[in-house]
């Protein structure tokens, strides 16, 4: 793979950028899932759709003097922050641009400016013309701008309530829970710039008053997304020019992540774990992932019988592994 092209003198002088992806993160992340996979009775395999690009955090050189400052208005509070003027675009409402000495921040989710709401796919032309409105309209030159925090989500059609799927999440991994609220969870692990979020999608698109405008259906939408508010761990490099670029590996690598994450989500269940050997470890094992779906008994030595109960093991067997467990509920139980 080629090496990065770095953001050195004017834009301008740049001809071509290539991502370059720290495929290490990403082996590192996917084993940690693979490790954690939920395994819920017979659900089917998540069918996950509309993958995009939603929000980005772009950097990039700016002259003063090319900019277009006529057609954006200064925030209120924050010194060198604009925002679009309405008259100049329709979906105005999510764009923002910072203004340092030498670089332009802009934050903005590419579907929302392009349509209005995120219930889409986004195509090649649809990059392109955010690419070219920045350049007529702003004086911005996005094609090389530095990808420096992302969010990448796709839909998925359930049959249950959606907040009542999203309350039965009890967690995903090691993540620690980092906000929830009536039908939104994110989980995240903020040393790997690393978070997952699944929300009520139809319920999200009323608050925000997409619902019409995008087509939602009236219930039974879920979105799930990676949010990594550092790209660096992940892509040595990546430009905005890469996400209309057809080759890219960019998209797969996320495809993958987005859908190896949902996979892994730890669900309340009904249905009691089932043994895949009848060992003492994975009798314990068990007996802790029947703790963790909710549907453990409060005592823990029953709940554990009850798993041997119906292991399939001897008479003979079943003592054995009953006393095991006496042994260490003895051991465990002492008070000092």
């Amino acid at each position: 793979m080629t090496t990065k092209a770095e953001l050195v003198g004017n834009i301008g002088d740049l001809k071509d950028s290539k991502t370059v992806i720290n495929h290490k993160n990403f082996r590192t992340m996917r084993k940690r899932i693979l490790t954690f996979q939920n395994i819920v009775g017979n659900m089917k395999p998540p069918r996950l759709f509309n993958f995009h690009i939603d929000f980005v955090k772009l950097e990039i050189l700016y002259n003063y003097y090319d900019i277009n400052f006529e057609n954006l208005v200064e925030h209120p509070t924050i010194k060198n922050q604009y925002i679009l003027k309405p008259e100049i675009w329709e979906h105005h409402k999510n764009f923002s641009v910072y203004f340092t000495e030498k670089k332009a921040i802009i934050k903005f989710s590419l579907p929302y400016f392009i349509y209005g709401h995120n219930f889409c796919e986004l195509d090649t032309q649809d990059l392109l013309a955010v690419r070219d409105f920045m350049s007529k309209e702003l004086g911005l030159e996005i094609k090389f701008a530095k990808i420096k925090e992302l969010e990448f989500g796709a839909y998925e059609n359930i049959d249950s309530d959606s907040k009542d799927y999203i309350s039965s999440i009890v967690g995903i991994k090691n993540y620690e829970l980092e906000k929830s609220t009536d039908g939104f969870k994110m989980f995240g692990d903020r040393k790997r710039n690393f978070h997952y979020k699944v929300y009520d999608a139809v319920a999200n698109a009323k608050a925000k008053k997409t619902f019409t405008l995008g087509n939602y259906p009236e219930m039974g939408l879920v979105k799930h997304e990676i949010k990594l508010t550092s790209t660096q761990p992940y892509f040595d490099s990546l430009y905005y020019n890469d996400l209309s670029e057809p080759l890219s590996e960019y998209r797969g690598i996320l495809e993958k992540e987005l859908i190896s994450s949902r996979k892994s989500l730890i669900l309340k269940n009904e249905n009691p774990v089932l043994l895949y050997d009848t060992d003492l470890t994975h009798i314990l094992y068990a007996g802790l992932k029947q703790y963790e779906s909710g549907v453990a008994s409060k005592n823990v030595v029953k709940s554990l019988f009850n798993l041997i109960e119906n292991s399939g093991l001897t008479p003979s067997q079943k003592s054995k592994r009953r006393k095991a467990i006496n042994l260490l509920e003895d051991q465990y139980n002492q008070r000092f």
